[in-house]
């Protein structure tokens, strides 16, 4: 099992290259418009089923691992696609959330106030 998000970002990476994500470049605009496509597909996961876990079972010793569905396996994509687009950038996910953790215990109690 994987522990870090640098060991996540890793094993993204082996399986994107393996599978010829990286063969040609991306954008920016690219990478958060394929990040934000896995955010809606989380919101519209939600709206269709709540929660729940929408995986059907497996159905025949062809197909042992069927594809993942619902709000959880979405919610993965989005986490593998800002461990792409980090990677494809440069940028130390786990450094930042931890720097970025840090400075946050500093605020105050539901800093900001502001209400959707």
């Amino acid at each position: 099992m994987t522990n870090t998000l640098a060991e996540l970002e890793q094993r993204v990476y082996e399986v994107n290259e393996a599978n010829g994500w990286f063969e040609e470049d991306r954008t920016v605009g690219d990478d958060i418009a394929l990040l934000h496509s896995e955010v809606s597909e989380m919101l519209e996961a939600y709206r269709d089923w709540g929660l729940a876990d929408q995986t059907p079972e497996p159905w025949s010793e062809k197909t042992p691992t069927p594809k993942p569905e619902g709000f959880g396996s979405e919610a993965a994509d989005v986490l593998i696609r800002l461990l792409d687009l980090c990677r494809r950038r440069g940028v130390d996910l786990e450094f930042e959330v931890q720097r970025k953790l840090a400075y946050n215990a500093t605020r105050g109690h539901r800093h900001g106030g502001k209400r959707l």
